[in-house]
């Protein structure tokens, strides 16, 4: 019984202890909130912020009761104590000198600017005399308060127009009327009724053989458009024939090929004409306009014009729609097969030109298998920039031989040239049959691994540590690992750690490596590295394996974004080929 009674009193007096300080933690947390909202209210309004003031007191029985001495003095004895606060500064120092601890949540409105916050912590810090490196804080955060108004944004107003601006309107306006004119002027045109042929052109090369001028002479197809239905149209009408898109695209297609090779379009329409297919040739040019056709076959002689003159005098009547179609992809069919000989006879030019319009990796598996003379032969039939090309991927001693026999090539046999070509086909049909593509295992391996989640991705490098470690070399030297984050140039370190704040890097460090730990402090201004070593070295918390990933992903992402953007890989920085720097970071 004796020891029960000792035991409820030895917990009866821990809990008045434990309320005595709850109510001296509750006089000094109101004692900083009125201090703090004077402060406040000097620079905001009291419906633009609230304050929470929070207070950790040291558990000293001993100051704690020369607290009570100091505050008992000013009163009578068994008179209570009036308030929180304490009147006398002495009682007041006593209870300031207990203080362990203070953190000051303030939360402004989402109208308050910016700017405020900076001062609005550096009042707070220098009012209550804080200290942080006893563990004070001051936390600002921001909320959309119940009373604050809403704020309407003014309306954007139109920039005003410099004169540079005026000017180019001015041109735009005048080149847009002079665009209309054009177009109003080519559409008149265009109406104007066609002539008849005889004004064109003269076919007949004596008096008997020129065309009669009536006026059904005229084709009906002279404007290249048929009627939908296939019927003739009314001869008092415009005689127009409307093609389909498929031969609105023949048109454009023989118009480039008479562009861009004049003398072999004039000379295949020209031999089909004479074989004995002008009526075909005569729809053909009924289809593309005689004035056109003019001015893109150019080059067909006296005798072919003839045979069209003469073909359209001895027409009977207008031609049929079926009529002109044939006669139209007839004749196409002839220009084309000649376009398409004169474009493999410009082929069979080079010799080599099976092997140059490879791509690179294809050419390069048949070069390392070739001799130099044969490559030296290769490159003396390419064009220059392309033989710096293949010399430039080429290793660097036969390059040199390639180059020697370069310099020694006088002349080149047909029998020696014909071999050469035979190789290198028969390098290429090896290459065909028996491919051998080259992949980079290391990107692809380092692809999976970033493809993986967070958590995922920093167990599989946990487990190529330390079972694999040549694994883990060929991705460290595709993609940035957090290990090496102590090898990245101090500015990038510094840039990327300033982003994150002090929980995040905190959960990122967790239990790492004590290098890595100081390239990361080094990296950081002096009060955040601070704060970091102390939580670090602490450990008031274990964070989460998946917050410790998802950050360090995060910072090593970052991290590739800059190196890209310098144009540095990750074999330059494990091998030493970028200088990391050693300044020390300003502090923030």
């Amino acid at each position: 019984m004796k020891h029960l009674i000792l035991a409820l009193s030895f917990l009866l007096s821990s809990l008045v202890a434990k309320a005595q300080y709850i109510e001296e933690i509750g006089s000094l947390e109101s004692l900083y909130e009125v201090r703090a909202r004077s402060v406040l209210n000097t620079i905001l309004r009291p419906t633009e912020y609230t304050l929470v003031v929070a207070v950790e007191l040291d558990r000293d029985e001993k100051k704690l009761k020369e607290f009570h001495q100091e505050a008992e003095l000013q009163y009578l004895p068994g008179m209570p104590m009036m308030g929180d606060v304490p009147v006398g500064p002495v009682a007041a120092n006593k209870l300031h000198e207990m203080k362990a601890r203070t953190d000051i949540s303030v939360v402004l409105s989402r109208n308050v600017s910016p700017e405020v916050e900076k001062v609005i912590r550096d009042l707070l810090v220098s009012k209550l005399h804080l200290d942080s490196t006893a563990g004070d804080a001051v936390t600002i955060r921001r909320i959309e308060l119940p009373m604050d108004p809403k704020v309407q944004e003014p309306p954007k107003q139109l920039p005003e127009l410099s004169w540079k601006t005026w000017v180019l309107i001015v041109i735009l306006s005048l080149l847009a009327l002079a665009g209309l004119m054009f177009a109003v002027w080519k559409r008149s045109k265009n109406s104007e009724p066609k002539k008849e042929i005889k004004e064109n052109h003269d076919y007949a090369h004596d008096i008997d053989e020129k065309p009669e001028t009536k006026s059904d002479v005229v084709p009906a197809a002279a404007n290249g458009v048929l009627p939908a239905d296939g019927i003739v149209a009314d001869k008092s009408k415009s005689n127009e024939l409307v093609w389909d898109l498929d031969l609105e695209s023949l048109r454009r297609h023989v118009i480039q090929i008479a562009t861009q090779y004049p003398q072999m379009a004039s000379r295949a329409i020209s031999e089909y004409c004479l074989q004995g297919a002008a009526e075909s040739t005569t729809n053909f040019m009924d289809f593309i306009g005689w004035d056109t056709a003019k001015h893109l076959f150019s080059e067909i002689p006296a005798m072919a014009w003839g045979r069209l003159g003469r073909s359209v005098k001895e027409r009977t009547g207008d031609p049929l729609p079926a009529q002109i179609e044939k006669g139209v992809r007839e004749t196409y069919r002839a220009l084309l097969a000649a376009y398409i000989e004169h474009e493999m006879a410009e082929d069979e030019a080079g010799p080599f030109n099976f092997v140059l319009k490879l791509r690179d990796d294809q050419r390069m598996q048949i070069l390392e298998k070739e001799s130099a003379k044969n490559i030296a032969i290769l490159c003396l039939h390419a064009p220059s920039e392309v033989t710096a090309g293949i010399l430039g991927t080429l290793e660097s001693d036969k390059k040199i031989r390639v180059m020697g026999e370069l310099s020694r090539i006088e002349k080149i046999p047909h029998d020696v040239l014909q071999s050469v070509i035979q190789s290198f086909k028969q390098r290429f049909a090896d290459t065909r049959l028996k491919p051998e593509p080259k992949v980079d295992g290391a990107t692809v391996l380092s692809k999976v691994v970033r493809g993986m989640s967070a958590e995922e991705e920093m167990n599989i490098l946990n487990l190529f540590a330390a079972e694999n470690p040549a694994e883990l070399d060929r991705v460290r030297r595709s993609i940035l690992i957090f290990d090496d984050v102590g090898v990245v140039p101090r500015d990038i370190l510094s840039e990327v750690l300033g982003l994150f704040e002090v929980e995040s890097l905190y959960s990122a460090f967790f239990r790492c490596q004590r290098p890595l730990i100081n390239a990361a402090l080094g990296a950081l201004p002096e009060k955040k590295a601070m704060i970091l070593e102390r939580e670090l070295s602490d450990m008031p918390m274990i964070p989460s394996q998946k917050v410790t990933a998802e950050t360090r992903r995060s910072i090593c992402l970052r991290i590739e974004t800059i190196l890209d953007y310098r144009s540095i890989t990750m074999t330059d920085l494990i091998d030493g080929a970028v200088k990391v720097t050693k300044i020390r970071a300003n502090e923030g």
